[in-house]
This record gives C-alpha cells, sequence and structure tokens, in this order.
C-alpha cells in the first residue's frame, strides 16, 4: 500500500514559508514579527501544551487572551512556528472551517483554546514541533469567506423533532440510489444505537421497516455498543444475531487509508441489505456514501446533491443557496479534490483551494483511481463494484 499520511518529524513548506531572518520582539503583551518582505506583523504567542480532543493540541493561552487581541470568530490567522509558517482561523466549538483547513478553537462553554486542522491530525501535521513548542499567532485583520456565508451550518443543529418538517428529515434517513446502484442494497441513517435525540429509534424503526439484513455502524467499536441496548430494538435483534459491523472510523477519512479500504471490502463481503450509518449519517456516512455512489456510476451532481440533502436536514439549509454551496465547496468538493490527488494529502495545508477545479472532473474515474492508489486491487475493485450495482 502506498502510504500518504504524515511522517512523523517532517517539516511543512506551507505557501507562506516563514524567513529565517523573521525578527521578534516584544512590545506591550504582544510582539512584533517581519514577515517576507519585511513588513511588521503584530501577533501574540501561544505555546502547545498537551493533548485535546480530536488529535488537536492544548494551547497555554486562554479565550479571554485571544479575544483580548481583538480577534473574532472567522479571524483568518498567520501562525508563525520557527521554521513554518501556516494560515489559520479562529473558531468557537470548531464551526465555520473549512475541511483541511487549521483552526485555533475555543469553546462556549470554557475557556480553554486548541490548534486543528479540520478533518486531520494536527499532531502529524507539525511533526517536530512538540509539546513546549512556542508560536506566534499573527491577526490578518481578514475573515474566512465561508463564516457569514454558513449561519445555519453554525447555529442551525438541533435534537427536538419538533424543529423538523418530517421524522424522515430529523433522522436523515432514506435508500441509496445515485448511479446504477443496486435496489434494496444500502440505507443510510442517524446510528440505530447512540442516543442523539431520539434519532436512534425513529432509524430503528425505518431499518426494520425496509428489513435490512446486515448493520454496518462506522461511529462505535463492536464493544462500545451493548450499553446502549433498549428495548424493542431491531438493531440489537440483527446484534445478537451476528449480523452488527461495528468500527469506529475517523473523520479524517484520507489520513487513514486502512480505514477507507475496511468499509470497501465490508461492503463488497456483506450480501443483502445494509444499514450504513455513523453518529447522525452526514459527515462519515456522506462521505463513504458519496465515494460508493462513484463507483455506481452517479455524476458528482448527484453525489453532491446527496451529501447535501443531509446538511439540509439538519441545518435547514435552503437547497442551492448561497450557503448551500459554501458548504458543499468546503467539504466534499476538497474531499473529491484530494481523491482525484492523493499525493498531495502529505501537504494538504499547502493546496490553493481557491484554484481547484473539481468539475472537470469524473467521479467514478476519481473514487477508482484513488481506491487503487491506497492499494486495492483491480480485482478486488471489481468485486466492490459488483456488489453495488446492478
Amino acid at each position: 500500500m502506498m502510504g500518504v499520511s504524515f511522517p512523523m518529524g517532517a517539516r511543512r513548506a506551507a505557501p507562506y514559508a516563514a524567513t529565517a531572518l523573521a525578527v521578534v520582539l516584544v512590545l506591550f503583551g504582544s510582539f512584533l514579527a517581519l514577515n517576507d518582505d519585511g513588513r511588521e506583523e503584530r501577533g501574540f504567542e501561544a505555546t502547545l501544551v498537551g493533548e485535546a480532543e480530536f488529535s488537536n493540541i492544548l494551547l497555554d493561552i486562554k479565550k479571554a487572551d485571544i479575544e483580548s487581541y481583538g480577534v473574532e470568530p472567522g479571524d483568518k490567522l498567520i501562525l508563525q512556528f520557527p521554521d513554518d509558517r501556516f494560515v489559520g482561523y479562529y473558531t468557537k466549538t470548531h464551526s465555520g472551517i473549512a475541511l483541511f483547513d487549521i483552526f485555533i478553537s475555543s469553546y462556549e462553554d470554557k475557556d480553554d483554546v486548541e490548534i486543528g486542522i479540520f478533518c486531520g491530525d494536527i499532531q502529524e501535521m507539525l511533526g517536530e514541533y512538540g509539546y513546549g513548542t512556542t508560536f506566534t499567532i499573527i491577526p490578518t485583520g481578514e475573515k474566512s469567506e465561508y463564516y457569514n456565508k454558513i449561519p445555519h451550518y453554525i447555529a442551525g443543529y438541533s435534537d427536538d423533532p419538533e424543529d423538523f418538517d418530517s421524522i424522515q428529515t430529523y433522522a436523515n434517513y432514506r435508500e441509496v440510489t445515485q448511479g446504477n446502484f443496486k435496489e434494496d442494497r444500502l440505507y443510510r441513517s442517524a446510528s440505530p444505537f447512540q442516543h442523539n435525540g431520539m434519532r436512534y429509534i425513529y432509524c430503528d424503526q425505518y431499518l426494520r421497516e425496509v428489513g435490512v439484513d446486515h448493520i454496518f455502524s462506522i461511529s462505535l467499536d463492536m464493544d462500545r455498543i451493548a450499553p446502549y441496548r433498549y428495548d424493542g430494538s431491531y438493531a440489537f435483534e440483527l446484534y445478537d444475531e451476528g449480523r452488527v459491523t461495528a468500527k469506529y472510523l475517523s473523520t479524517a477519512i484520507p489520513f487513514h487509508e486502512d480505514e477507507v479500504l475496511f468499509v470497501m471490502n465490508t461492503i463488497a463481503d456483506l450480501d443483502g441489505s445494509i444499514g450504513f450509518s455513523c453518529s447522525h449519517g452526514k459527515d462519515r456516512t456522506g462521505i463513504y456514501c458519496a465515494m460508493l455512489e462513484a463507483l455506481a456510476g452517479a455524476s458528482y451532481q448527484e453525489i453532491r446533491e446527496d451529501y447535501m440533502l443531509s446538511m439540509c436536514n439538519y441545518y435547514g439549509i435552503f437547497p442551492h443557496s448561497e450557503e448551500y454551496y459554501a458548504v458543499a465547496s468546503m467539504v466534499l468538493d476538497r474531499m473529491f479534490y484530494l481523491f482525484a490527488n492523493p499525493s498531495l494529502i502529505e501537504d494538504v495545508t499547502a493546496i490553493d483551494w481557491d484554484e481547484i477545479d473539481i468539475g472537470k472532473y469524473d467521479a467514478e474515474e476519481i473514487v477508482s483511481g484513488y481506491l487503487l492508489y491506497i492499494g486495492m486491487t483491480q480485482e478486488r475493485l471489481d468485486q466492490l463494484v459488483a456488489s453495488i450495482t446492478g
């Protein structure tokens, strides 16, 4: 298998590569740095201090420290490390950040501040910059191009069924039918196990109604399912019969080739109909279903519309609105661009996302080529395609 994960200890040559002559001066609690053009940039320091959730790294500064410098959610930042310079954005609770962008994030309910990369592993990306590394955060005065275009995606989530037009919208369940997908083969939904509001009950009822033969969950390991048991559950009937496959998988899909192959091989090997889900059935489920739809011959437009249906379901995004296209661009388009250009995964922070053009690619060729690149054989790929089409 060809490895495309970040090698530990590697330095990233970002498009904002730091000059070795950069000078940082203390001034009234902030810092002045000279950029590559010799201009002064005012910033403040932060230090990597320990592990946080989702492979993020905890910083030694607090939310009040950042905001005392006038930094607001959505602000673009330059992150000056000893020998590298990156672009990042300030967010609250990871909201309003595009796929594979670096963020400095604080939280509504606590004072901690973290650095991470959306759907990536910041610890691997930073390589030799371990705990104890101090870097400078330099506000640019610019905003993320997405932040103000996605209000529902930031705050529109609800667990109350009364806030949705229908139970199907609330529970986000449907059959996968794009392209030449085989009828009664794959049903996607929120988890029938995990208690995200009442979604699990309605998803379970739906999977019973359509009579799936097997449940494939990618948000729980097998030994984590039992505590969610509840009376009358079809999912647990299948679990007791040995017809559940469950494995917790990362949202950072392109950085985990083994997990991608696990999903594809599992789908290929399971006979009959499958209920496929992560926690909410929109992010991990959405990307893997998009890949399978591509293999079934769906156009990228069909794939995009199905992916975005979940976003509309969850956040009340109006189809084909500015917000709709902003979310599609910052998530699905970027993901498929990496599938089309897997050699760039190691330097994902160096990609100029404003220059990508996903429209010229054939979705089936993208996903087939990516699976072959990460180690799937042509024979196995043909078996997978045959298992989902007809």
